[in-house]
């Protein structure tokens, strides 16, 4: 039995801790107050509080007295099965250790033993509803003790006092928190409604204004009498003023939403760009309650789009003028370049000059030495040998015409014009006119691995290899080998970034000389435009850089190897192209001999040439034909007018005159509209001059008799 002074000092205790209870808000002060006070009741020294966490079985020792340092608010424990705190849980009762050698239900924390905790008594903290416990109070003795009935009644008590004061603490803490938010929403709220632009407005069904945001006072400097209601019209630029009125009478009518762009007066005078925009806020019937809107300062914009407006049309002039002048560098640059070009074609036949002449002078030491020993046959009645030498001069005069046609192809002037080549073919081609280029000395071998094909601009491909073969030359001044090759390379993803090509298979076309060699220092700079090594006068240091963009433009690449003392090496990569080849040339333009069956048909021959004129005027009238010869333009009009009919016009197209052959011709259809031509020309680029078709033909002089005859014949069996 409690004695009358221990129930005495319990209600002492008790009256205490609930004036604390109710006077203090300070929820720490309490409870350590709670932990010191309940050993005045008990006398104990040793009191703690556990508060149950958000898992609903682990406790943390927020408050107590009595123990070590490393205890209050550091040590967690979890109500597992066979601890103090799950017996607690579980019976919902307090739970009395009287002796802790004699304890066999369960076993002490660490943290009690090691505090020297012998005994201890502890109750469930519970809230007002007596649901969830808030956590455990938790009385402890350093020495084995009994607790009485008034004990046990004293700490649940004691408990329940714990309980409200955790509960109001709870309380005003949610409180406090949403005090906290309502404060803060209403500090966002002002902050979002000062730093918002846009100045809300509102207006009855009506149309009155009804409120207006401050800023609006601040800017128009008129007072709310002077703003509410229609008042605020007053403040609207005279100009806007009507049809702002109309447009806002119109949206009230239609309930349509209101959008205006108003000039409004500052309280200086000045006028700034507005937006007004209104909304109608609708009742559950569908009829207008309030309108609800909001003034934008858009003068800024309006500026901008207005000096974007000025900017984009000056911007629009200017584009004009600078496009007429782009086009116009365009077109001075695409001229420069076409000059480029035919500077270095020229430069190139140059070049060859001395070769060409050598080789033309052989070629008519033969013609002319035949034709004279043919005439001194002639004289001296011996005819038996005369067909030996016709056989020699014909063969040199074709050999001369040959170099005639491959040098005037290869120095026209004309753009770039991509065409399926065969490289090995081209080579061959230019074989001949490259060894007369370098001289006896050099040696020229040829070597063709591959007939693939590539798609450049045959010109532009001649003109690289002759370059190449002239550079060579130039650098084995005492002779020496130059090999051209032409082979398959196939450039796999490892050697793509070293040769800057794509992967994929190549055409190589390699010019090799056995000359000096080029240093590195000059290598690193070959390509760039206008850098020589010649003396002033003799190169334009373009070759190497037109040579560079050929073969980019070509979709290709160029390489040098060189090693001073041994010789150099330039390769030029194409890639090879698959498409099929372009149909092959007509027969008609393929000359053939034919035996001539002409019909008396009439023939109008026009060459200011006397001796092509009298040679071709022959071979016709001995096939039978019926010719007339005129020299000029002006006298083949006269000797048609005195023609009854003409089925053949064979014309040069250079002719002297104010007319030339092409024009004769055309003339001439306005009276013979069936009319067949063939003209003949002497100019590399004269095929280019003429459309041909089944009634007309050209011919390239010089020409043999029977290409004459050839073409004559085709077009008279035409016509008949």
């Amino acid at each position: 039995m409690a004695t009358e002074e221990t129930l005495l000092r319990q209600r002492k205790v008790l009256a205490r801790f609930g004036e604390l209870a109710v006077a203090s808000d300070d929820l720490e002060n309490i409870l350590d107050e709670a932990c010191r006070l309940v050993g005045d009741a008990l006398e104990t020294n040793m009191a703690k509080f556990m508060l149950l966490l958000d898992d609903g079985i682990t406790f943390l020792v927020r408050n107590g007295v009595g123990w070590t340092p490393d205890v209050v608010g550091q040590v967690r424990v979890q109500a597992t099965v066979g601890s103090p705190e799950w017996y607690s849980l579980e019976t919902n009762s307090p739970v009395i250790s009287t002796d802790i050698a004699t304890e066999t239900r369960f076993r002490y924390h660490h943290f009690q033993t090691e505090n020297g905790v012998k005994a201890f008594v502890n109750v469930l903290v519970l809230d007002a509803e007596g649901e969830r416990p808030f956590g455990i109070f938790e009385v402890d003795s350093h020495t084995p003790r009994e607790f009485t009935e008034s004990d046990i009644d004293f700490l649940r008590g004691y408990s329940n006092l714990l309980g409200g004061v955790l509960k109001r603490s709870k309380t005003l803490g949610v409180m406090r928190s949403t005090e906290n938010k309502l404060r803060e929403s209403e500090r966002h709220y002002r902050i979002a409604a000062e730093l918002n632009p846009l100045w809300p407005w509102t207006a009855d069904v009506a149309g009155d204004l009804s409120s207006i945001d401050q800023r609006w006072y601040e800017y128009t400097g008129l007072t709310a009498e002077q703003t509410l209601n229609r008042q605020w019209a007053n403040a609207v630029h005279p100009d806007d003023r009507v049809s702002l009125i109309t447009l806002w009478d119109q949206s009230l009518v239609t309930l349509k939403p209101f959008d205006s762009q108003i000039r409004i007066r500052k309280n200086t005078a000045d006028y700034r760009w507005f937006r007004v925009r209104a909304l109608c806020s609708l009742d559950s019937n569908g009829q207008c309650e309030q309108w609800y809107g909001t003034i934008e300062d858009i003068d800024d914009r309006v500026q901008l789009e207005s000096a974007l407006r000025d900017w984009n049309d000056l911007l629009e002039v200017r584009i004009g003028q600078r496009t007429q002048q782009l086009e116009a560098e365009q077109h001075e640059r695409a001229m420069t370049e076409s000059k480029l070009r035919q500077s270095q074609k020229m430069e190139a036949v140059g070049q060859l000059t001395g070769g060409i002449a050598h080789d033309f002078n052989n070629l008519l030491a033969g013609i002319i030495g035949s034709l004279e020993l043919m005439q001194r046959r002639i004289d001296a009645g011996r005819f038996g040998e005369l067909s030996r030498y016709n056989s020699i001069a014909m063969t040199s005069a074709s050999r001369a015409a040959a170099l005639t046609q491959r040098l005037l192809t290869f120095s026209r002037q004309q753009s770039l014009e991509p065409e399926l080549l065969e490289p090995r073919k081209v080579v061959a081609d230019l074989e001949e006119i490259i060894r007369r280029s370098v001289g006896p000395s050099i040696a020229v071998q040829c070597s063709f691995q591959v007939n693939d094909r590539i798609k450049c601009d045959l010109n532009q491909l001649e003109n690289a290899l002759l370059n190449l073969a002239i550079n060579a030359r130039d650098a084995m001044p005492n002779g020496g080998t130059l090999d051209l090759r032409v082979d398959r390379c196939v450039i796999d993803q490892a050697a793509s970034s070293e040769k800057l090509l794509p992967s994929g298979t190549y055409v190589s076309i390699s010019v090799t000389d056995s000359g000096t060699g080029i240093s590195p220092d000059i290598l690193s700079r070959i390509f760039d435009p206008f850098f020589t090594t010649k003396k002033i006068g003799e190169g334009t240091g373009l070759g190497l850089s037109m040579i560079y963009g050929f073969t980019q433009q070509s979709g290709g690449q160029v390489r040098v190897h060189s090693t001073l003392g041994i010789g150099t090496t330039v390769t030029m990569y194409f890639p090879v192209d698959h498409s099929q080849p372009g149909e092959l040339k007509t027969s008609a333009d393929t000359p053939e001999e034919h035996e001539l069956t002409a019909h008396n048909e009439t023939i109008l021959l026009v060459d200011d040439e006397a001796a092509v004129r009298e040679m071709a005027a022959e071979l016709l009238s001995e096939s039978g034909y019926r010719v007339v010869e005129a020299v000029d333009s002006v006298s083949a009009i006269k000797q048609a007018e005195k023609l009854d009919h003409l089925d053949l016009l064979v014309s040069d197209i250079g002719l002297p005159g104010m007319m030339n052959g092409i024009s004769l011709a055309a003339q001439l259809r306005l009276k013979y509209p069936q009319l067949k031509v063939l003209f003949v020309t002497g100019f590399a680029g004269g095929t280019n001059l003429v459309s041909v078709d089944a009634t007309t033909r050209v011919l390239t002089k010089p020409f043999s008799l029977n290409e004459l005859s050839s073409r004559v014949h085709a077009l008279t069996l035409a016509s008949n």
